[in-house]
């Protein structure tokens, strides 16, 4: 029985796993049975009224319309140990019982009207508005009004443009500017929860979070111009868009100093009063093409659109001296957004090469862990081989010749200058094929893993192979006897020598190899920014449909085999897995930071499509 429960044969009942005969496979030493019940409830209600009319030319519509919808959820948990037997399930009849249980419910209205008008395909306009409440926001600001605004002007319809129709077959010119609210924010944020914490008198109570009853709506703001031009019939397309949209009141955590209780363990941080702290703004430009080269009975067709965007951090929270930091993991800040600069900017120190001797550590700005004293101890001192950083700034903004967090500086964006697509379609008969491409350029990668992986703290931890080129310690004379007396301290070994070691490898950018890395070489740096842009083959099919004639008897309609492959090849700088990166799902201040992203899998497939 001992065996079959996971026991061991004294009975014991440790966090260890002990073999179970009964299943053939591992067991925990205690089993454990569980029951929970869960409900859940949603309703939604959505009504409409639409009018349609048209005078002479003149065409309108007018809706109005109302949506409600409410969710609510409640679910309880028994769970016990130490069962009589694994065939008794009933909690009951177990030991240390817990009991969880949870509640919540949110909800939504909203009324809204949107009117159209159209004068003879040639003049439309259209207004909307809507007032939307949620229950996510405090009684205070749990309603809010949205406003959008659209014309258009197609001129290729006027009588003017018929002399040129064969060559501009179609021409529109459209403006618009609009507002849309965002809730996305937890239920009762607005408010204080509490939560139980074990203390060393027994089962208590704390305070969850910071409460903030006059958070309100994020709002959205949004102009845009744009052309979209038809030429040779439609053979060429081009449309081009410009946008500025501006994010005010953003709904974030406030950032607050150590000393409010808001940083450290979860299980007894307070969390940070969300409310609306943020304004950034997005300007892009978007252009796309597509064109009919070939036509008959080999065909071609190219589609191809290219994005340029700059974001910048307009306010937060009305402070100029406020910043947004990003963090890495635990309290790695590996970005620093700021007033007027653009988001999540990468945040270190720059590297100056590495100590080649001791020369180079004199004559260096001095990092923390220099000797005063100059007794240099290669396990407790900066010692040659370790990297060097630039002295770029001090506490009144002007380099002081030491190494400090006043070093710290911007080390790049991880957005790109633009974003780019590029597909291609080919027919001929029966057979098609497609190839499409597409990529970024100008963006930057924290490769955090690199920095994880190349650090040899340990010797228990795989490396990247790009250690092999650390900096290698020679003696300056291999004939010095030791032990020796250097400043005053008996030295038994020349790789312990200040003065009789050297770096035989000078321009590498790996620094020595040592345990406790008293110079911090893997701090946060451009060591570890790499260039993100790539291209990539992101897929290519072909296929053949079957003429008709021969399906025809198989009573099958269409009859298409075809072959895929998908992220076929990248070609990219960067030296990890995969440079699509994207945000980070530890932190939303942290975009580009590669933790380990699984990359995009290369896939190939055959597939057969039957219509009846």
């Amino acid at each position: 029985l001992h065996s079959e429960l996971g026991y061991d044969i004294n009975g014991s009942k440790g966090e260890r796993f002990y073999p179970a005969v009964q299943y053939g496979s591992w067991a925990r030493p205690s089993n454990s049975s569980s029951i929970q019940e869960n409900n859940s409830l949603f309703w939604q209600i959505k009504n409409y009224l639409t009018y349609t009319g048209n005078v002479d030319k003149h065409n309108y519509t007018l809706m109005v319309g109302q949506e409600c919808w409410e969710s609510t959820y409640r679910y309880q948990s028994v769970t016990a140990q130490n069962l009589p037997s694994n065939d008794i399930k009933n909690p009951s009849l177990g030991e240390d019982a817990k009991i969880t249980s949870g509640f919540g419910s949110s909800a939504m209205a909203s009324f809204f009207g949107r009117g159209t008008y159209n004068y003879d395909e040639r003049y439309m306009a259209t207004y909307t508005y809507r007032r939307d409440g949620s229950s996510n926001f405090g009684p205070k600001n749990r309603w809010a009004d949205f406003h959008s605004f659209a014309a258009s002007w197609r001129f290729s319809n006027e009588v003017f443009f018929e002399s040129i129709e064969e060559i501009l077959s179609n021409g529109k010119l459209r403006i618009g500017w609009g507002q849309t609210g965002n809730a996305n924010i937890s239920g009762y944020r607005w408010g204080s929860s509490i939560s139980k914490m074990e203390t060393g008198l027994g089962l208590g109570y704390r305070q969850s979070n910071i409460a903030n009853p006059y958070v309100k709506w994020e709002t959205q703001e949004q102009t845009n111009i744009g052309i979209d031009l038809g030429f040779l019939n439609d053979r060429i397309n081009l449309v081009v868009d410009a946008y500025i949209k501006e994010s005010k009141d953003m709904l974030m955590p406030m950032q607050l100093p150590s000393y409010m209780g808001t940083r450290g363990n979860g299980s007894s941080a307070l969390a940070s009063p969300w409310g609306n702290y943020g304004h950034i703004s997005n300007e892009g430009i978007e252009f796309s093409l597509n064109t009919r080269n070939l036509t008959g009975q080999f065909t071609w067709d190219t589609d191809f659109n290219i994005s340029f965007n700059k974001n910048k951090l307009k306010g937060l929270d009305g402070l100029e001296s406020s910043a947004i930091e990003g963090y890495g993991q635990w309290s790695d800040v590996v970005s620093l957004t700021r007033i007027g600069q653009p988001l999540f900017n990468f945040y270190g120190y720059k590297v100056d090469g590495i100590y080649k001797d001791l020369d180079d550590l004199k004559n260096s700005p001095k990092p923390a862990k220099y000797p005063a004293d100059g007794n240099f101890n290669r396990y407790n001192t900066v010692w040659v081989g370790d990297i060097k950083y630039k002295d770029l700034s001090g506490p009144d903004g002007v380099p002081d010749g030491i190494i400090d967090e006043y070093d710290r500086t911007d080390l790049g964006s991880p957005f790109p200058k633009f974003t780019f697509g590029f597909s291609n379609s080919f027919s001929y008969k029966n057979f098609d094929a497609n190839i499409f491409i597409n990529g970024c350029y100008g963006n930057k990668i924290y490769n955090y893993m690199a920095m994880n992986l190349s650090n040899m703290k340990s010797t228990w931890d795989n490396q990247l192979s790009k250690v092999t080129n650390r900096a290698v310690i020679a003696p300056v004379d291999a004939s010095k006897v030791y032990p020796a007396v250097v400043n005053g301290v008996t030295v038994n070994n020349w790789y312990d020598d200040i003065t009789n070691v050297t770096v035989i490898n000078p321009n590498t950018d790996v620094p020595r190899a040592i345990a406790n890395d008293p110079n911090d070489n893997d701090r946060i740096s451009d060591r570890y920014i790499e260039d993100g842009s790539y291209l990539r083959i992101a897929s290519v099919t072909i296929g053949y449909t079957f003429p008709k004639k021969m399906i025809r008897s198989l009573k099958i309609d269409n009859l298409r085999i075809y072959a895929q492959g998908q992220n076929l090849h990248t070609f990219t700088n960067y030296s990890g897995y995969d440079p699509e990166i994207g945000a980070n799902t530890a932190n939303v201040n942290v975009y580009g930071l590669d933790n380990g992203r699984y990359p995009s899998p290369k896939t190939y497939s055959i597939g057969v499509s039957i219509t009846l």
